[in-house]
């Protein structure tokens, strides 16, 4: 460097300034000339023009110069490029004061100046009495794919590093659908459930749509799923278990082909395959979209899955219906409900047995119907009439 060289300093109106944490935590270490030197850097006039001028403004020599501008560099206060003779400036700003104790190499440079007890009078308190009642940010700021669910508490809060969680989508072809949308649901699912960057991305890989786009709606469900209480699968019967192995196991589309093809000797129509894709796209498992199609075309007896599915499927999100065992329990409580309906408005006390007590031959996929024809025609006569019961007489 020489003192004719040119300068310009760039984005000095882009950093944040305390006066009070710089000459507490970063003047120890580089001394008042290293001070002097960035606050001059931050207000030289037209941010540009020669060493000499800085030379003359700080009253010391180039060696006393070019030792400031290395200081500054290593506390990354500045960054320095050179390009013949002209040299560009860097403005950088420092660091709040729990960033600068937590980084271990600022915090001895910083005892080897000032000594432990001073130090300690500079770190933050973090003991208080009473009980903590703040609130987190995904309690306060709501954002549409994260419903309400109980979440165990972490004693640790969370911040997201946005930027390796970019990094890592770019490593493995991993976009945004709506950066601006996904961006806050990251925020608050890695707020909600005490997560780093590293262990959402992992979730966020294994739950992308099939265009490599990023589906928050899916993290958000597989995360409510790890947090809930799951139903144990030998707490059901038997056809029951059958019936959870295959929501499962089957891919919805599928599934949905066999039953069409059983009951009604047709197939998947267009619109039906439109909507189990939107369905995905919502972040509706494969499980519960399975369930869905079982609710309405074996027990509602539909001969299409409708429009009607979403609804249902948005009732489900609601009741934090997540799983295959919990949409069984959800349909059990349904019918229990419906037939207490039935009961009242008739004042009958026949009893119907729900769902969850005893479930019909006919859900289990190993069943083999060794009734006679004329049996199975009064067979299927009473299971109409326990339907329309069971939805209060549609």
């Amino acid at each position: 460097m020489r003192p004719i060289d040119k300068f310009t300093v760039k984005n000095a109106d882009k950093t944040s300034f305390d006066a009070g944490v710089f000459v507490m935590f970063y003047q120890p270490i580089i001394g008042r000339d290293g001070f002097a030197l960035y606050q001059l850097l931050r207000a030289f006039p037209n941010q540009k023009g020669r060493l000499s001028d800085l030379l003359n403004h700080l009253d010391y020599g180039l060696n006393d110069l070019i030792n400031g501008f290395d200081q500054l560099s290593a506390l990354h206060l500045l960054d320095i490029y050179e390009d013949h003779g002209e040299l560009t400036l860097d403005l950088q700003s420092h660091l709040t004061p729990e960033t600068f104790l937590a980084d271990g190499l600022y915090k001895q440079l910083l005892v080897a100046k000032i000594g432990q007890p001073a130090l300690e009078k500079l770190v933050r308190e973090t003991e208080f009495s009473g009980q903590k009642i703040s609130k987190k940010f995904s309690e306060v700021y709501r954002v549409a794919e994260i419903p309400e669910t109980s979440v165990i508490a972490s004693p640790t809060d969370t911040t997201l590093d946005l930027a390796a969680f970019k990094t890592a989508m770019q490593d493995q072809g991993v976009q945004f659908a709506n950066e601006t949308k996904d961006t806050l649901a990251l925020y608050a699912l890695a707020d909600k459930f005490d997560l780093d960057w590293y262990q959402l991305f992992k979730i966020a890989e294994t739950t992308k749509n099939a265009d490599q786009t990023l589906n928050t709606a899916n993290i958000s469900r597989h995360l409510i799923t790890q947090n809930q209480k799951q139903p144990r699968l030998l707490d059901f019967s038997k056809a029951e278990q059958a019936l959870i192995r295959t929501a499962k196991s089957e891919k919805p589309e599928a599934l949905l082909a066999q039953i069409k093809k059983r009951r009604f000797d047709g197939h998947p129509t267009q619109k039906e395959k439109q909507l189990l894709v939107r369905l995905s796209r919502d972040g509706v498992a494969p499980e519960i979209q399975n369930m869905l199609i079982i609710y309405f075309l074996e027990i509602r007896g539909y001969s299409n899955v409708s429009d009607y599915i979403e609804e249902q499927a948005n009732r489900w999100k609601k009741d934090q219906v997540t799983s295959a065992e919990l949409a069984v329990k959800w349909l059990a409580t349904y019918q229990r409900k419906q037939i207490e309906k039935v009961q009242q408005k008739t004042k009958s006390q026949q009893k119907a047995a729900p769902v969850g007590s005893k479930t019909p031959d006919w859900y289990d996929p190993d069943y083999k119907n060794e009734t006679s024809t004329d049996q199975q025609a009064e067979l299927e006569k009473i299971r109409r009439q326990a339907l329309d019961k069971m939805n209060g007489g549609e």
